[in-house]
């Protein structure tokens, strides 16, 4: 029986795809979106370049997003490998996810695809990075069961944060006794940021808590805008400096980036590997739970 599955040794997971290319131009430019635009453009013939060297055991799962590109995907990999999952959100994201796993599983079944979540490695393509790329990413991740954690690309990623623009590549940091990760960057301006990931978790509805030490002077926190969260009055000259304690959730965290604003780029390395995720038991509700 199992030598007549096809081979499925890889996943690439698509989320929400050509966001920008559907906008017109005058939307374009009253929302100053040309940034993202030409982002979009340039991780679009990224994911069409990987597509086109990927071997024929790579199951492409694509949500949302236009069906030209699940064409070009079937003519690269065959059909059997590409799967267009979809769900009503209704606000219950944990039916949800339910759903869109169980799409997956009835499309490996139907297509007798040999995935064994235990082994499949997996990575993650999309808009936007800070956003539905790991919220989707780590939900399919959990609810599939797998138990490699996806790879998050960011260069195949549209980001909403200006502040990413010329960025380098981000930094991996593992936090010790968690399958948490940061990913730290050093922008353009030479202040850095930080986002928190959980890769093999729906991120939001993870309830986990991030604790870190933060100094008032040289460090805030903030949204994707740009928008300051912490602290609540912004440090003037004049003003204490002060270390102080600072948590969130996983869930908090993929609205949120540690940003350093006056401290050196290897120290601020140093206060984010620092940080410690304190588990909440019941928080992260699983698929056996479905």
């Amino acid at each position: 029986m199992n030598d007549r599955l096809l081979p499925c040794d890889h996943v690439i997971f698509l989320i929400h795809p050509c966001l920008y290319e559907q906008q017109d131009a005058e939307t374009v430019r009253r929302g100053n979106w040309q940034l993202y635009v030409e982002r979009e453009r340039q991780v679009k013939r990224r994911w069409l370049a990987a597509l086109a060297a990927r071997p024929p055991d790579t199951l492409y799962v694509q949500l949302g997003g236009p069906t030209y590109l699940l064409d070009i995907a079937r003519s690269h990999l065959g059909a059997p490998y590409v799967c267009f999952p979809a769900a009503e959100h209704t606000g219950d994201l944990h039916r949800l996810y339910v759903v869109l796993a169980d799409c997956v599983r009835h499309h490996v079944g139907i297509h007798k695809l040999r995935f064994d979540p235990r082994t499949v490695t997996s990575e993650v393509w999309g808009e936007s990075f800070e956003g539905c790329v790991p919220g989707y990413g780590g939900a399919f991740a959990q609810y599939l069961g797998l138990a490699r954690a996806p790879r998050l690309r960011f260069e195949m990623t549209v980001y909403d944060s200006r502040f990413l623009h010329g960025a380098q590549p981000p930094e991996t940091i593992a936090l010790p006794g968690s399958d948490v990760q940061a990913r730290l960057f050093a922008c353009h301006d030479t202040t850095a940021a930080a986002m928190f990931l959980s890769p093999r978790t729906a991120q939001w509805i993870d309830e986990r808590r991030i604790h870190l030490e933060l100094n008032t002077q040289s460090l805030q926190v903030c949204t994707k805008s740009g928008h300051t969260v912490w602290p609540a009055k912004p440090w003037q000259k004049g003003d204490p400096a002060q270390t102080c304690p600072y948590s969130m959730t996983l869930a908090d965290c993929n609205w949120y980036w540690i940003r350093s604003i006056g401290m050196a780029y290897d120290d601020f390395r140093a206060v984010i590997a620092a940080a410690t995720v304190e588990d909440t038991p019941g928080a992260v509700t699983t698929p056996a739970d479905s």
